[in-house]
């Protein structure tokens, strides 16, 4: 006669039987999110970016994911006030899914973000990164062997210039180095009786009050110098550090960049009393200026029927390998979303897909980020330029990019109105810059 279970071994009974049911429902469900993707979830995702070229990757996006009940949504967020928005939404614990961070701030944003969750290791990694992506990335998006974002454009400094301007004045080659370049400048520089200058042969020298990029062109030619941007541990910049070659490469780029506003120096050609850069090309008074791609829609804005053209930038005389200067956007996941692993697959997805890529580069005229799509590119006229540049763009470790460029601002404002020589102004800058 079979044996009448007591009322307690009767629930022990429902109790193992209740966990076990709950145990094989979770691994069906992590089953199916393995293969199918993380569905149903609600994505948020905010950026500087126009909505249209979100809104139709999204529409098409093709990536893993894709064809689920995921719903994405993405706000445009205005550039002027984006990190404290961001940063504000965040600590109220109503933070997007997915926001856009500058290739140079990851050391500012890395707290609050969640790097590529391991559940992805054996489809997107380090390896697979390098295969994607130009090597600027690795360099500024990852940190400690964690990948915190992907970009959909790398953007690099170009030298755009005004076409009638040098052919006016017989320049049938683009200088492709700096001494050439400084070869250029008399020809395109032209004075009015009293010595003022009437058309600058290029916006240089100057702070950002007249040319925005001015910190970027600087650290540009240091990098291009061989300078090194940081001490030997990474813990503080460097660039104008007493003693060594290095201290010198940063001190002699920093003082060629000035030389173009030094009223002294045969090579002078701009001051900021001559206004915005962009403003002075597009209404040709500047032959030359150097901006990313970004600044291209603009011309076209301001001066539609301006003949000018793109060209790589100068470089270092002897050089035996291009350095560029990148500035793009990377996409990452708030370390503190509900949605992570679906933020992260869209993420990768979209990314890392060749056709969301064209269609984001085609809505915004940026140019590409992934290697399959810049190989494309490197025929077309204009785009072929940052394309090729991608590869060779370089970057180093900012701790807060705003306060660094601030900082070198200031010291290209000392020099021009004389408050300070160029080498008491760029150490100060590395000085306030390392907290002294």
């Amino acid at each position: 006669m079979p044996t009448k279970l007591t009322q307690r071994q009767i629930i022990i009974i429902a109790i193992v039987a209740l966990v076990v049911i709950a145990g094989l429902a979770i691994f069906i469900l992590n089953l199916r999110s393995s293969t199918s993707g993380y569905s149903a979830q609600n994505l948020t995702i905010w950026g500087t970016d126009d909505p249209k070229a979100f809104n139709d990757m999204i529409a098409k996006y093709t990536g893993p994911g894709s064809g689920t009940q995921t719903s994405i949504k993405y706000t445009q967020i205005s550039a002027a006030n984006y990190q404290n928005q961001v940063l504000s939404a965040i600590a109220a614990g109503n933070g997007p899914d997915v926001f856009e961070i500058g290739n140079r701030d990851l050391p500012q944003w890395k707290n609050v973000l969640l790097p590529v969750p391991t559940n992805f290791a054996s489809t997107f990694n380090l390896t697979t990164l390098g295969q994607d992506f130009p090597d600027v990335v690795s360099r500024d998006f990852v940190s400690g062997g964690y990948i915190y974002a992907l970009p959909l454009s790398v953007d690099t400094l170009a030298m755009i210039y005004n076409k009638d301007l040098l052919n006016t004045a017989g320049i049938a080659t683009l200088p492709k180095t700096w001494s050439q370049f400084d070869g250029d400048i008399p020809l395109l520089r032209q004075e009015n009786s009293a010595g003022q200058i009437t058309q600058a042969a290029a916006a240089l020298g100057g702070s950002a009050a007249s040319i925005g990029n001015a910190s970027d062109i600087v650290f540009l030619m240091m990098l291009q110098n061989g300078t090194q941007m940081l001490s030997s541990d990474g813990s503080s910049v460097a660039f104008a550090s007493t003693g060594g070659t290095s201290a010198a490469a940063g001190q002699n780029a920093f003082d060629f960049y000035l030389q173009f506003s030094s009223a002294s120096s045969p090579y002078y050609t701009w001051n900021d009393s001559m206004g915005n850069a962009l403003d002075a090309f597009a209404q040709g008074k500047v032959a030359i200026i150097f901006d990313y791609s970004s600044a291209l829609a603009s011309i076209k804005a301001k001066s539609p029927f301006l003949n000018y053209g793109v060209a790589a930038m100068p470089q270092a005389d002897n050089a035996t390998a291009a350095v560029n200067y990148a500035k793009y956007n990377g996409l990452a996941v708030n370390k503190n979303s509900a949605n992570a692993l679906a933020a992260w697959q869209f993420v990768i997805g979209l990314t890392t897909n060749a056709t969301d890529e064209n269609i984001y580069t085609s809505d915004t005229g940026a140019p590409p980020a992934l290697r399959s799509v810049i190989a494309a590119d490197m025929t077309d006229p204009v785009m072929s330029v940052f394309a090729s540049q991608a590869l060779t763009a370089k970057s180093w470790y900012e701790s807060n990019s705003a306060k660094i460029s601030d900082a070198v601002d200031t010291a290209i404002t000392q020099v021009l109105d004389g408050s300070a020589d160029s080498t008491t102004a760029l150490s100060e800058a590395q000085s306030q810059i390392n907290g002294g």
